[in-house]
């Protein structure tokens, strides 16, 4: 067995350091505005306005509860079977995340020690071989690269699937917490530790999310993006109902895109339709800019979404390290995608989303954009065509949509029948009349 005992004195310490940051805060959220900054950001509710409009100390508050909460180890223990019942290997219920997550003896579990099951295993990180023969150690090492990476991959999906389909994340799966195991078959699986930090999503978060991904990259469409920030509950609803703000939001979000996305040059498939370029994110800019958003539009990052960003970050970082050409977002957005196309929340805001996608400017069915989405869900995450259409078809919401894009084409159709059969009509009148004209003369 594993046994992890707390450092005597450590709650103490942290009591400490909660009343230091506490005061910081108090003091930080106490500073009035300038002159200027003041007029812009005066509220409705006639409130004074402050130099910084972020809730430091409900933040500051939120965020030492969950040190709070990692201290006491029969939290942690708890968080371990939670997770366990989701995504073990041997008792999940997820359909899309299988890991192997150490069993807790909760017995013997107390506030200062948790007692669980013993795992060995490797960190993604560690490539090294320790032979003598520099030529297998090189094969070694890359094919030891390569296994690492797509177990890195694994955990992308696995973090994505806690993100978007449970909401129950694992919010720091650094190197650390997260581990190579060999089975004795030959073959790899992951594993994960350290259950002290679990995020749970809000369903609306979460499909604001999917949306937000899907809408960035498919149509680059920065002011559909920002009118998500109030589902991501982000941006108080006020500011999201002035459109001056509204506006000046959508600019600052295309200048935070410009500097965080890299879109590659487009190019077109061989039949000449034009293929979706995914960008590469650079997480460290995207954090840095939207940090400096925070003052300027009330921003209120809730625990999770922190928790969320980081996380993401980790495992772009030990990736990176594995692989420095690799891409997140061509991870995310077939996984958005393809929550888009099934929404089996049957959430009315993925739904408006989808219908934005799949119809041109004039808000007809564009058969173009269809085929569009179905190629990069299949040709990006590696699944036929074919499937990904059964996998939509499948779904309540996918059937809907599929009898309303078929109903609205047949009305199309029936309705350019009925023009030919008019102008076909037209024709021959005209011909009959000029018939008996030249009869008559």
């Amino acid at each position: 067995v594993a046994v992890k005992v707390q450092r005597p004195g450590v709650r103490l310490l942290v009591e400490r350091d909660t009343e230091l940051l506490l005061t910081v805060a108090n003091f930080l959220e106490s500073l009035p505005a300038l002159p200027s900054q003041g007029d812009a950001n005066d509220s409705p509710t006639n409130k004074p306005a402050r130099l910084i409009n972020t809730q430091l100390v409900s933040a500051t508050q939120e965020f030492m509860s969950r040190i709070f909460e990692e201290l006491d180890y029969r939290n942690e223990a708890s968080n371990c079977i939670t997770f366990a019942n989701l995504y073990s290997e041997h008792s999940g219920t997820s359909k899309d995340v299988s890991v192997v997550v150490p069993r807790v003896y909760l017995p013997w579990c107390t506030e200062n020690v948790l007692v669980m099951e013993w795992i060995d295993g490797a960190k993604l990180t560690d490539v090294q071989s320790t032979g003598t023969n520099e030529s297998s150690n090189a094969s070694q090492e890359e094919d030891t690269v390569k296994e690492n990476l797509a177990l890195v991959k694994v955990a992308i999906d696995s973090t994505l699937s806690q993100l978007l389909v449970t909401g129950v994340l694992h919010a720091d799966p650094h190197a650390g917490n997260l581990l190579k195991i060999s089975r004795g078959d030959g073959t790899v699986t992951l594993g994960y530790l350290d259950f002290g930090l679990l995020s749970t999503i809000p369903g609306q978060v979460r499909d604001a999310l999917i949306c937000s991904v899907a809408l960035q990259v498919f149509e680059r469409d920065v002011d559909a993006v920002s009118s998500l920030f109030g589902e991501l509950r982000l941006i108080p609803q006020h500011v999201l109902d002035d459109e001056g703000e509204r506006a000046a939001l959508a600019d600052a979000l295309r200048f935070t895109f410009e500097n965080s996305l890299l879109y590659p040059v487009p190019t077109t498939s061989a039949s000449g339709e034009e293929i979706t370029a995914i960008p590469d994110l650079k997480f460290d800019k995207l954090l840095d800019s939207l940090s400096r958003l925070v003052p300027r539009f009330q921003f209120d990052l809730p625990p999770y979404f922190i928790n969320n960003a980081r996380a993401l970050s980790t495992l772009e970082g030990i990736a990176k390290s594995l692989d420095p050409s690799f891409n997140v977002l061509t991870i995310m957005y077939p996984y958005a995608l393809n929550r888009l196309l099934q929404n089996p929340s049957q959430s009315p805001v993925v739904e408006r989303t989808l219908q934005r996608l799949i119809r041109s400017t004039s808000g007809m069915i564009d058969r173009q954009k269809i085929r569009r989405l179905l190629r990069d869900s299949a040709l990006i995450s590696g699944v036929p065509k074919r499937r990904v259409v059964w996998d939509v078809i499948k779904t309540k919401p996918g059937r809907k949509l599929t009898r309303s894009i078929l109903r609205e084409e047949l009305r199309n159709y029936l309705a350019g029948n009925r023009s030919r059969e008019n102008v076909s009509t037209d024709r021959q009148r005209r011909k009959r009349k000029k018939k008996w004209y030249y009869l008559e003369l």
